[in-house]
């Protein structure tokens, strides 16, 4: 896969943020609420560090240890938004819905759900700090990608390296540790990797089996070999098998493309491989006989969101409020418990937010004849291809 391009948040924002001329708005940046991977000490060493903000926020939860009532993740969040709230940007949370997938890139979530009370707190925090949030139903990524694709935020942010594949056309992947973030699009990775939306498929479908990866660790394809099966445009023509056929008459092309490409492995006649596989060519045919398997390709090109079967937008818009530091006081009192000093001492970062956004909407109505929207996009937002 290429390298996406190292940033940081403020990075980003600045140069893609546009605060003057016809198009004056600020960026729309999508999360993924939910709780990947990251110990908690890990969050306390990233607190302080505003240019791994990203990483923080979206492992910002141990679900698995998190109790009710006053927990040791809301302080983190609290943290987290207030510096949000500090930065030139519109964020929008998504969160998991009910019908998520148990399996994510061949882990087991199903053991992972979120105390329903940190949820409920999370969420009146968000509100509190002026963000808006809805509830998915089913993956987070999915609905986010379906977000940039009407135009309603220009960037999402996950630990996942399969986002593009939703629809995706501006990604965030944060790294662990204290490490920036890669910004992914789709035409960088067209124009500079020559991959196509067809390829990334391949390779993802390759080299994340997820019933190998969740019961032994490891991977049943190389990453670079299907890299470099990509050559041989065995991801191109099965997307569009994928887009194109029924049911039926995709299982049988399938079965001839299978067999297509364990030829290739075991022979690699134009040498794009460098090398032949006759054990992958083995595991294919004796081993793997689903793949590709027809669910994992459902889930990719038509996942299930608020779009589907005829849903419509849960949104009009992507917009954000001045934190209602009324709100976040009584938050900081009721719900954490926390002393009247130690309310105070929280509340500067937020009121610093405030007074951000109060400077951004003078500046905005002092600007003659200019309509402000929500945000303005600098990527394009629509795909050749929806499922």
């Amino acid at each position: 896969m290429p390298t996406g391009k190292p940033c940081t948040l403020s990075e980003f924002t600045a140069e893609c943020s546009d605060l003057s001329g016809d198009k004056a708005g600020l960026l729309a940046v999508g999360f993924n609420a939910r709780l990947v991977a990251c110990c908690a000490r890990s969050i306390l060493f990233l607190t302080n560090d505003t240019s791994a903000w990203m990483f923080s926020l979206l492992n910002v939860f141990s679900w698995c240890r998190a109790g009710t009532g006053q927990s040791h993740e809301m302080p983190t969040i609290f943290h987290r938004l207030s510096t949000i709230s500090q930065m030139l940007l519109h964020p929008y949370f998504v969160f998991d819905g009910p019908d998520c997938p148990q399996i994510k890139r061949g882990k087991d979530i199903l053991g992972w759900s979120p105390p329903s009370l940190l949820v409920q707190r999370f969420q009146e925090l968000l509100t509190a700090f002026g963000f808006d949030w809805h509830v998915a139903p089913g993956e987070a990524e999915a609905e986010l990608s379906c977000l940039q694709s009407c135009g309603f935020i220009d960037a999402m942010v996950t630990p996942y390296d399969d986002a593009l594949l939703f629809g995706a056309t501006c990604v965030f992947h944060s790294i662990c540790g204290d490490e920036d973030v890669e910004v992914y699009s789709a035409e960088a990775i067209e124009n500079s990797a020559s991959l196509e939306w067809g390829d990334l498929l391949l390779i993802t479908l390759m080299s994340s089996a997820d019933s190998d990866v969740s019961t032994t660790g490891c991977r049943w394809c190389n990453t670079d070999v299907a890299h470099w099966l990509v050559d041989y445009g065995f991801g191109r023509t099965l997307l569009e098998a994928a887009i194109s056929l029924q049911f039926v008459e995709f299982m049988e092309f399938v079965a001839k493309w299978c067999d297509n490409i364990c030829e290739v492995l075991r022979t690699d006649p134009q040498h794009f491989l460098g090398h032949r596989y006759h054990e992958l060519a083995r595991v294919i045919k004796e081993e793997h006989f689903e793949f590709p398997d027809p669910a994992i390709l459902a889930m990719y090109l038509s996942p299930l969101t608020s779009w589907s079967d005829g849903g419509h937008s849960p949104i009009t818009c992507v917009t954000s409020r001045q934190p209602n530091l009324t709100a976040l006081a009584a938050f900081c009192s009721q719900r954490l418990g926390w002393p009247p000093d130690t309310v105070q001492s929280a509340l500067m970062d937020a009121c610093a937010g405030a007074a951000m956004r109060a400077l951004l909407q003078v500046s905005f109505a002092i600007m003659p004849n200019i309509l402000i929207p929500s945000h303005h996009p600098p990527y394009a937002a629509a795909r050749q291809h929806r499922w």
